[in-house]
């Protein structure tokens, strides 16, 4: 179906209703109506297009807005669109131009040296083989809250069965070029893609447990002709290939709980958003959360097509982390959680945000409940 910004102009805020951001900033400036309504007038000239560029920068790509759009409208790619533009101006939000900066100065949005980071952690004499044919990517986020995450995931993948998994071995890549994407530096996606093509093509599979990873490799790249050949999986995916592993690891872990005469704790997923709307592979969450426990889990906010926004989507929380914050308490106000209860996200980029909004509960994504998930795992947090 073609994206027109100007259906979104002209619509009445029929989707106002499901914009978390709009909900829990209570800014009528964060609806898509009023968000591509400005770079409508910044292109006709009606507005400057610094201003129009601090209207765009409202919104975390959940794509909440989706569902009751008649016309299906992807308003995070004409965001990224109308980002471009005024990019190509010289003009970006205060928010945007400072990740921006960060990036360019250290080759990803957080500022630290996540190569370092990752070897920090792993192993060299296996976790790096630049022999494997299955590239684990954990994303810049991981490498920057949570490296220790990355490496363990190695010892479990080769605990399941998974031998020709290997991490970046290149320390110019620390990062996928995703956070040029929102922030409309169109060039310098152009530049990150060209540089890790064909890295990414000499290996058989891709794999990661980043939402905005994925998108940004498998259709980012696709859209300015620098096409992936690997097959490009969510980390969740790929462990499904390894579902009788990891019943057998799940059939320890409850094993445990019974000779130990504890309770097993209740867990939940996130249905993510970037996984579940933009991606379409949330299901593969609950698979693995099947696997690993025998019994499906329920999902954090009753069902998955409702999605609860933590936040952090497209990097909205480097962006404008004042709003993040409105928009993660925002959705976990109406949830009522047992303390103890595992709440387990399909996008590692969620991890974070609802730590802070869920403090008595223990929060791990996919890849990070399944290193977790041991014979020796603990009832609560």
């Amino acid at each position: 179906m073609t994206q027109d910004p100007r259906l979104c102009g002209l619509c009445p805020k029929l989707c106002r209703f499901a914009c978390p951001v709009a909900g829990g900033t209570a800014d009528e400036g964060a609806t898509p109506t009023a968000m591509l309504q400005a770079a409508e007038d910044a292109r006709a000239g009606r507005i400057p297009w610094s201003e129009a560029a601090e209207a765009l920068e409202k919104c975390t790509g959940c794509e909440a807005c989706r569902a009751p759009c008649e016309f299906e409208q992807d308003v995070p790619s004409l965001l990224y669109t109308a980002r471009a533009e005024a990019f190509a101006e010289g003009i970006a939000a205060d928010g945007a131009q400072d990740l921006h900066s960060v990036h360019l100065e250290h080759g990803n949005p957080f500022g630290k040296d996540l190569h370092a980071a990752l070897r920090a952690e792993a192993r060299e004499d296996c976790d790096f083989d630049r022999k494997g044919r299955v590239l684990l990517w954990p994303g810049c986020r991981m490498l920057a809250e949570r490296p220790e995450e990355a490496a363990a995931a190695m010892d479990l993948f080769r605990e399941i069965g998974a031998d020709h998994m290997s991490l970046p071995a290149r320390s110019e890549v620390p990062c996928c070029g995703a956070p040029l994407q929102v922030v409309g530096d169109a060039r310098g996606l152009e530049v990150a893609a060209a540089s890790l093509q064909q890295y990414f093509n000499r290996q058989r599979t891709w794999v990661t447990p980043s939402s905005r990873c994925l998108l940004t490799v498998r259709n980012g790249y696709q859209a300015i002709e620098q096409d992936i050949r690997a097959e490009v999986l969510h980390v969740a995916e790929y462990m499904l290939f390894f579902k009788e592993a990891l019943g057998d690891r799940g059939k320890a872990v409850m094993d445990g709980f019974e000779a130990r005469d504890e309770p097993v704790p209740s867990i939940v997923v996130h249905d993510a958003c970037g996984l579940h709307r933009r991606v379409g592979a949330g299901g593969a969450v609950y698979e693995v959360v099947d696997a690993l426990t025998g019994v499906r889990p329920d999902s954090l906010d009753g069902y998955p097509d409702r999605t609860g926004c933590c936040g952090a989507g497209d990097f909205h929380d480097l962006r404008r982390p004042a709003a993040a914050v409105e928009v993660g308490d925002h959705s976990a106000k109406h949830r009522t959680l047992q303390a103890g209860t595992w709440i387990v996200t399909g996008d590692s980029d969620c991890v974070e945000a609802l730590r802070r909004t869920h403090p008595d509960c223990r929060v791990e994504d996919v890849l990070g409940f399944a290193i977790a998930w041991s014979p020796e795992a603990p009832a609560a947090s």
